[in-house]
């Protein structure tokens, strides 16, 4: 098949969406598949494989490391044209996806959509009140997921909130699949010998960007009083964001300070190194779908300590896999006591995580039912015709 990808942020831009759009890529190549990513011109993007066409874009003033696309550029027609792909599939609903479905539709190709993010939840980046932004975003999802295919969701949690929004497409429900090899085989010691951090050391990993809808603020002040109390525990924050100066101001004001260290935004391949140095992964964020980092932890085989909102409930076992806690330091903070106090049990769970994940994330699987959704709808776009 020839899928075409449209994306409204890629490289050098890192979060959950890039690096699922980055695993299907890699995956459907693979299988022999063909992929075509389209995305806004960036401009610090260097290097882009072959198979990316950028847009041209305008400076996004609200979030200036998401450019925004210009819908009506030629190059989105061209894509469609020169390429010919068999089925197109969007991973967003706003302007170069919408302009790519109507180019897409012209010439009766098929197209698809991920809904990725809690939308709802991020409405604090736009420039008007939410009871003015909250319906329009609501009516802006529905004009477009209702002009596709079907709607494929990473978490079950969408499926209600895009019914209440009055979505009456298909919707399918497929998690992003991880690479157990790839997040099994992490040198941690180069990690802790970069960052002078002793092999003795207890290392909290958080992996994520530092923005305000992740929650870090609360993050570093829950873990700061056990930062405190145990001298050999560090805490690591790996990825970049609009919250990195200011997190770091307020980390250096609290106890321990010292020890919260920002690495910065990393390449994705190492990733398994920081998750392997790691004995607790750590995740504050109330607004994932899936929680794709995560996933990625539980499984590099560490128990995790999360906050019980969006979509993590349904993929972390309460006291099997790791600990899901309420909206609160102390209870957050005393479940990372726990694990630390308990090293068999944190072992068990590791252990426990690492496997749940491989039985639910397997990323054969997972691609296994993307490609079977594409030969799908493919399939029943031809009877129609």
């Amino acid at each position: 098949m020839r899928i075409l990808f449209v994306t409204e942020c890629y490289h050098p831009v890192r979060n959950g969406i890039v690096s699922v759009i980055d695993i299907l890529t890699e995956q459907l190549v693979r299988r022999g598949n063909e992929v075509m990513i389209v995305a806004p011109k960036h401009p610090k993007a260097e290097g882009d494989p072959e198979n990316v066409l950028r847009i041209p874009s305008l400076p996004n003033p609200f979030y200036p490391d998401y450019p925004a696309a210009i819908p009506w550029a030629h190059q989105i027609s061209n894509s469609i044209e020169n390429f010919k792909p068999d089925i197109v599939h969007t991973h967003s609903f706003m302007w170069l996806s919408r302009f790519a479905l109507k180019h897409a539709q012209r010439r009766g190709i098929p197209v698809i959509t991920t809904f990725h993010t809690l939308v709802t939840e991020y409405l604090h980046y736009a420039p008007v009140p939410k009871f003015i932004s909250k319906p329009f975003i609501a009516w802006w999802v529905v004009t477009f997921c209702n002009s596709c295919k079907v709607v494929i969701i990473v978490s079950p949690i969408a499926e209600p909130l895009l019914r209440s929004f009055g979505v009456k497409v298909p919707i399918e429900f497929i998690p992003t699949g991880v690479n157990s090899e790839q997040f099994g085989k992490g040198n941690g010691f180069k990690v802790r010998k970069e960052l002078k951090i002793p092999t003795n050391a207890s290392i909290l990993l958080y992996v994520g960007r530092i923005a305000k809808e992740k929650n870090i603020a609360f993050l570093i002040e829950a873990l700061s009083p056990v930062l405190a109390e145990r001298p050999r525990t560090y805490l690591l924050l790996v990825g970049d964001g609009p919250e990195m100066d200011a997190m770091k101001a307020r980390a250096k004001n609290l106890p321990a300070g010292e020890r919260i260290f920002f690495v910065g935004s990393r390449p994705r391949d190492e990733i398994p190194d920081f998750l392997a140095s790691a004995d607790i992964f750590v995740f504050a964020s109330i607004t994932e779908m899936q929680g794709l980092a995560v996933t990625e932890a539980m499984m590099a085989g560490l128990p995790v300590v999360v906050i019980g909102e969006g979509g993590i409930r349904h993929f972390v076992k309460d006291g099997e896999v790791g600990f899901v806690v309420p909206q609160d330091k102390i209870g957050f903070a005393n479940a990372v006591r726990t694990l630390l106090d308990k090293p068999h049990l944190r072992m068990a769970m590791a252990e426990r995580a690492r496997t749940y994940a491989m039985q639910t994330f397997s990323l054969s699987a997972c691609i296994d039912r993307l490609e079977s959704l594409y030969h799908r709808v493919l399939s029943e776009t031809v009877e129609r015709v």
